[in-house]
């Protein structure tokens, strides 16, 4: 097994065999339902099958080369067969891996096409996903979505649990204030920042402008004046660098303000997300749940960590998210796998 050990195994091969069984069946589309970053190896066992058919397979995903996890396992019992990254060659291969951003680029014709929502960071929406697949309709014989939503009311669907975490799922804390977010700080979030600061965590500060980067930059730096914090505003033309630095120090803590969500700020440990004005509509629920996944994905230990959800009102996709992971951790309860979390 590759990077990613299966601490459910009842539950992996019980949604193999789905897959199969949906496979022989005339269904043309599966919803498979799961949580951010889990495997994708539920899918080796059909990509086997029809490559030792001679059948073509496009695989959907939101990385920009191949999917690692699946192309390794691949490696080791297929010594011949032709894949590609990120673009369709002469349409001989047998395996296509292509970012979800390229869809309409497709041209060829393929027997299953898997659109793996999952396993690398996502931002696309459902209905994008949807729209994604309408454009595959004519290009695939059959069609898996595989995301935190049942994508399509067509078709199969199913959920499955977390396959390889050993810990509960990050469940956002919600905060209320009428304070104005870019011009004060309520007394709750300001706790949360000391402790953060006193046990030296790496704290992700969302924002949803620019303009309001800069704000809360001025606002931290200038009036509250957290000592002992390197506090960073990073911008999207901004290099990553100084970040990189600050992760490596691990004897004091960082605050990074921003409004830019890409994956570099989770490739380390001990990592806190606070999100500002998060009833706003830059925030949607789908986004929330990857914060969730992100404070857990990289900690060795049992330990996750925390978002925080800062806002004036409750909206509906905060109140969604909330529900959502609710449902992750009971999920984990009821396959008993908290028995792993106490040893």
């Amino acid at each position: 097994m590759v990077d990613n050990i299966l601490i459910n195994v009842k539950e992996f091969n019980n949604c193999v065999s789905k897959i199969n069984k949906w496979y022989n069946k005339q269904t043309k589309i599966l919803n498979i339902i799961t949580n951010p970053y889990n495997t994708t190896l539920i899918f080796l066992n059909i990509i086997k099958l029809l490559i030792e058919e001679n059948k073509k397979i496009l695989y959907v995903w939101n990385g920009e080369q191949c999917n690692e996890e699946i192309l390794r396992e691949l490696k080791k019992e297929k010594s011949s067969f032709k894949y590609s990254c990120n673009k369709e060659l002469d349409g001989s291969e047998d395996l296509v891996f292509i970012n979800s951003k390229n869809i309409k680029n497709i041209r060829n014709y393929y027997d299953i096409c898997i659109i793996d929502d999952i396993s690398a960071y996502s931002t696309i929406s459902k209905e994008e996903i949807r729209s994604g697949i309408e454009y595959l309709y004519i290009y695939a014989k059959r069609i898996i979505s595989y995301s935190v939503d049942k994508v399509i009311n067509m078709g199969n669907s199913f959920e499955i649990g977390d396959l390889i975490r050993k810990k509960v799922f990050a469940e956002p804390r919600i905060i209320t204030t009428r304070v104005k977010l870019d011009e004060d700080i309520p007394y709750t979030l300001y706790d949360y920042l000391m402790w953060f600061k006193n046990n030296k965590r790496k704290v992700i500060i969302y924002v949803p402008t620019e303009d309001r980067i800069n704000k809360v930059y001025n606002y931290y730096t200038k009036e509250i004046k957290i000592k002992d914090v390197n506090v960073i505003k990073f911008l999207k033309e901004d290099s990553t660098r100084e970040i990189d630095s600050t992760y490596i120090n691990k004897n004091k803590s960082t605050f990074i303000i921003t409004n830019y969500i890409r994956e570099y700020s989770m490739k380390t440990e001990g990592i806190d997300i606070v999100v500002l004005f998060a009833d706003e509509a830059f925030y949607n629920y789908k986004k929330i749940l990857y914060f969730c996944a992100d404070v857990g994905n990289n900690t060795k230990d049992k330990s996750i960590g925390e978002v925080l959800l800062v806002a004036r009102d409750i909206s509906k996709d905060m109140d969604l998210a909330k529900d959502i992971t609710r449902r992750y951790n009971k999920n984990i309860w009821e396959n008993g796998l908290l028995k792993y979390w106490f040893h």
